[in-house]
């Protein structure tokens, strides 16, 4: 499972630096930002599926950054290809939703990406 988190956080901090697993854990938030978390499910032997949710927060008071952030997302992770050692990890992109955060300045939306994982040394499977 580490290399999988470790090729999640190398993904996502290339498209944004402000990338963080589960919840913004900086001392000081700095808008635009993103937290991803996932959910797995077994596919086959040495083959798991992971439904990877994002969500973009933004304190602009628009949607113009998050836009912009979602747009590198849906491009970087298109017909996305990882193979390291340890996994063979393919995106795709499912959908985006705006998220009603009760804020007048706060916006959020939320993506949802599916990868499928070939686990590739027999001690990560």
């Amino acid at each position: 499972m580490i290399p999988f988190l470790q090729e999640l956080y190398k993904q996502f901090t290339s498209v944004h630096s402000e990338s963080y697993l589960e919840r913004n854990s900086s001392s000081t938030v700095t808008y635009p930002y993103l937290t991803y978390d996932f959910d797995s499910e077994p596919i086959e032997l040495h083959t798991d599926g992971f439904y990877i949710d994002v969500d973009i927060f933004d304190d602009s008071g628009n949607y113009l950054k998050i836009f912009n952030i979602e747009s590198k997302l849906k491009d970087h992770f298109k017909r996305n290809r990882v193979m390291t050692d340890d996994v063979y990890i393919r995106f795709n992109f499912l959908r985006s939703v705006k998220i009603p955060t009760g804020d007048d300045i706060i916006k959020r939306r939320n993506l949802q990406f599916y990868c499928k994982v070939d686990w590739r040394k027999k001690e990560w499977v």
